[in-house]
């Protein structure tokens, strides 16, 4: 019970911004590409640095997490590509979407309040990789390789490249500096979900058959990964809870924000995201009970 109140406190927030966003376009007309570019190019490399800057990270940690980290992204992102191709299924969002999962919103909070402090700083050592993973292949896969140069001029990878060096070299950054970060960045999770709610009002329930197997594959691919991973690497601890609690995340709302920007399957991606993080509240507790069982 305690273990369903801890995620209930995590997951409310984010349905709550999500439905207001749904009941805001009832009266109210958004730009979804202008608030897209919002969180690209200014809230997201914002966040990037800030939550990197403050790490203090040992090099052979942040190898090891970013091995780990890359193949619970690459192994459920091969066998979607495999799935897709066997079943003739068309839209782009159905990769990333297996692929690239949510490493913040929920990993964080949810490493914090089962496993404390040490869980938390193996969630962050998880999810620095992604990022570059996230703003090159993901926007690649998204929008199709004429896409490729855009990759280069995405801040967030250069943001996150500046933090890492912060982190590793333990280099003192402004307070200054590190205040507008923190307060640039913290604006992402609330808009990039309330632009997810406003978009949920064009989906199709055509959509609902792909969403249900997307966000499927999502947690039964990165809960088998997170399996063979940490049986390969007898990962005790707080490492071995961090990668399962990564690896089965939902699908990351940014699939929804790539989608928008530069394809065309808006609608379908956010179906995705939101099937995906419905699921989770269900998965979730599963998986923590896993973990304390075993």
């Amino acid at each position: 019970m305690a273990y369903l109140l801890r995620v209930l406190e995590i997951m409310f927030p984010v349905l709550a911004l999500t439905a207001a966003g749904f009941a805001y376009g009832r009266w109210r007309k958004v730009d979804v590409k202008f608030t897209a570019e919002i969180i690209l190019f200014l809230l997201a490399p914002a966040l990037m640095f800030d939550s990197l800057a403050r790490q203090r990270i040992a090099a052979g940690d942040f190898l090891q997490a970013a091995g780990l980290s890359l193949a619970i992204q690459l192994i459920p992102g091969a066998a979607a590509l495999a799935i897709r191709r066997a079943a003739g299924i068309r839209p782009r969002a159905f990769v990333p979407s297996v692929m690239i999962m949510n490493t913040v919103t929920l990993p964080y909070p949810l490493a914090l309040l089962a496993f404390g402090e040490e869980g938390l700083a193996q969630v962050v050592l998880l999810s620095i990789p992604n990022v570059f993973l996230v703003f090159t292949v993901g926007i690649m896969l998204h929008g199709g390789r004429s896409q490729a140069s855009e990759t280069l001029r995405m801040p967030a990878l250069y943001t996150s490249a500046a933090g890492i060096l912060v982190s590793l070299l333990a280099l003192p950054v402004p307070a200054f500096l590190l205040s507008f970060t923190h307060l640039t960045g913290r604006g992402m999770f609330a808009l990039e979900l309330f632009s997810l709610g406003y978009r949920l009002r064009s989906i199709r329930i055509a959509d609902l058959r792909l969403s249900l197997l997307t966000a499927a594959l999502r947690f039964t691919l990165g809960f088998a990964t997170a399996w063979a991973l940490s049986r390969a690497f007898a990962l005790e601890g707080a490492a071995r809870a961090a990668l399962f609690l990564v690896s089965t995340s939902p699908p990351a709302v940014l699939n929804y924000i790539f989608s928008e920007r530069y394809g065309n399957e808006g609608p379908l991606a956010a179906s995705i995201v939101f099937t995906g993080t419905a699921l989770s509240m269900v998965t979730t507790p599963l998986v923590l009970l896993y973990l304390t069982l075993t």
